[in-house]
């Protein structure tokens, strides 16, 4: 316990108070993302029939872009605070959030508002109680909102009073290597670009691929139904990471191109055999408990439960998510792995490749939710759980093959196992894929660990770090 609590202490900023504009700056990016209008409440037709409220109804989105915007800068001076953070984090974050909450809630309350006099009473939703009670009872939305607002706000009056600083940086103690400052500093750009702006271009070819389609022919196309787009869809996934692998220049290109070799037979066996035996286990196991509950319950009166029926085949179409998944490890396992172990040492690294990734992936889980506020911090957990689990399997796979391709396979096929949801569901089941990725983590490490060694040279110049096995049993190399 006492070495978790350090570990965890080594890994959390050198200070404490920059989480709450961490915290803040995630919930401002997953705003936008939420439901905003609430459930079952209409606009009224005669504010429709004004041009003001016909304007006003079809340009709604457009009135959340500030708020984007202001999570993409809480983002950006997490890494560059400039000479006057606080001057910042008021201009580029509060003022564009807050000035994209007044027009979205100035939206809402014109639309949903009767024309009447001065003598009549309203009975809109907003009346019935105090203004705050009121805003509360909306979506979700404007609740993540509140939050992180109200975070973000209360750690620049901390900064402002010299009690918080920027730029977020972790204890200088957790620092265990030398490190060129030129590449860190590019791999902190392409940090930014991962959890920010890169979702614009994924909403780029979203609107070139089912957009424009749907505003030429006023419906969605069949093709959108067909595999053919489907394939599509993944192939264009790549393009979004591969602008990232432009973006890391020549020495980062190389780190990854010294990673795209053959490895040995047994991780690829290994990167086949990880996800694909979870999901044995999960049928067996749910097979094990139907059968039992059979047996004491139902024996007689029910057919007994058919083995195979807990097990199925995914559809084919599914394993050509390989292209995004290959691009996300060349990326991750191969970019930022590489660095963060350089700098912070192998679980640190891991670690902090894993936050990186679960942040990279925020955007996609809450595209188009009507998520509630539960759900919201369940989600937040949940990702944050599957990417540090899955980041040490994958992790684990990449220093000890010294290639990309088991991580790639590896990612793949669970992603499969998660889209084909072959066999019987069970309430937990995502959660016990992950619990048993998890334990496998944990097993690989204590008894197949790793280490860093010295730092081998790339192409002259370029250094990347080599793994290599410590006591107990080994796997051919």
């Amino acid at each position: 316990m006492r070495r978790l609590k350090e570990f965890l202490r080594s890994v959390i900023p050198a200070d404490p108070y920059q989480l709450l504009f961490l915290f803040g700056t995630v919930y401002l990016v997953i705003a936008p993302r939420l439901r905003w209008w609430p459930h079952g409440l209409a606009a009224y037709r005669e504010r429709l029939a004004n041009p003001l409220g016909g304007q006003l109804e079809s340009l709604g989105v457009l009135f959340l872009f500030p708020i984007i915007f202001a999570g993409l800068a809480g983002y950006f001076c997490c890494f560059w605070p400039g000479e006057h953070p606080t001057k910042r984090i008021l201009w580029s974050v509060c003022l564009p959030a807050l000035a994209g909450f007044s027009l979205t809630l100035g939206r809402l309350l014109y639309l949903t508002q009767p024309y009447s006099s001065v003598l009549e009473s309203n009975s809109s939703v907003f009346h019935t109680r105090n203004w705050m009670e009121s805003v509360w009872m909306l979506e979700s939305g404007f609740h993540v909102f509140m939050v992180g607002i109200s975070l973000v706000v209360i750690f620049a009056s901390r900064m402002a009073f010299g009690i918080a600083t920027l730029p977020l940086a972790l204890p200088q103690s957790s620092i265990v290597g030398s490190h060129d400052d030129e590449l860190w500093r590019r791999v902190k750009i392409l940090i930014w670009v991962l959890v920010g702006p890169l979702f614009i271009l994924v909403i780029l070819l979203d609107f070139l691929t089912v957009g424009i389609p749907v505003i030429v022919r006023s419906h969605l196309p069949a093709y959108i139904t067909s595999p053919w787009f489907l394939m599509g869809s993944y192939v264009l996934a790549a393009f979004p990471l591969g602008f990232v692998l432009w973006l890391a220049g020549k020495k980062l290109w190389q780190i990854v191109r010294a990673l795209l070799r053959s490895p040995h037979y047994i991780y690829l066996a290994a990167a086949v055999a990880f996800p694909i035996g979870a999901d044995i286990v999960l049928s067996v196991g749910h097979y094990l408990v139907d059968r039992t509950l059979w047996a004491a319950h139902d024996f007689g009166r029910f057919d007994a439960p058919q083995f195979a029926s807990y097990f199925g085949v995914p559809n084919i179409w599914l394993f050509l998510m390989v292209f995004p998944a290959f691009f996300e490890e060349m990326i991750f396992r191969g970019v930022l792995q590489t660095q963060f172990l350089r700098r912070y040492g192998v679980y640190r690294g891991l670690f902090l490749v894993g936050i990186v990734w679960a942040a990279f992936h925020f955007s996609s889980d809450f595209r188009f939710s009507g998520a509630s506020d539960f759900a919201v911090v369940q989600l937040l957990g949940f990702r944050l759980f599957v990417c540090l689990s899955l980041g040490f399997v994958l992790g684990w796979l990449t220093l000890r093959s010294k290639s990309l391709i088991p991580a790639a396979i590896a990612h793949t096929l669970y992603n499969v196992a998660v889209y084909s949801n072959a066999g019987p569901p069970f309430p937990w089941k995502a959660t016990v894929r992950v619990v048993l990725l998890a334990v496998l983590a944990v097993a690989l490490f204590r008894w197949w660990p790793v280490d860093v060694e010295e730092d081998q040279e790339v192409d002259g110049n370029t250094h990347l770090p080599i793994a290599s096995p410590k006591v107990g049993p080994s796997i051919p190399a």
